[in-house]
């Protein structure tokens, strides 16, 4: 799918609209106040429920990009690998065209003169 597509303009939409709304309804529905303890440290915060519970999903959705990210890591490191030895291989074989095409210039001379 190309990026910007209507396509995957659609699948964005399709994905995100359902998602939205249920964050909405979530934090509709969970507007009681509870307090928060974060063992040991001194002191209580008192929160809306659904802060509590956007800030876990987000939190975990992070860590979870994270993981993702560091399990790429030697996709992305064979990718790069990849992109140096192809740049080395087209310098070389535009070497070597350069060397084809002078040696073809210094042939056609002699070639003429032997006739």
């Amino acid at each position: 799918m190309a990026r910007g597509s209507s396509i995957a303009k659609l699948a964005t939409s399709i994905v995100t609209l359902p998602i939205t709304i249920a964050v909405v309804l979530f934090a509709v529905s969970n507007r009681n106040i509870v307090e928060v303890q974060f063992w040991p440290l001194p002191g209580t915060l008192d929160l809306p429920l659904y802060v509590i519970g956007l800030v876990t999903m987000v939190v975990g959705f992070l860590i979870g990009g994270v993981i993702a990210w560091l399990g790429g890591a030697e996709s992305r490191h064979r990718a790069r690998m990849a992109e140096r030895d192809i740049r080395s291989l087209e310098i070389k074989l535009s070497d070597a065209q350069r060397e084809t095409e002078e040696a073809r210039a210094k042939a056609a001379p002699a070639k003429i003169a032997a006739e």
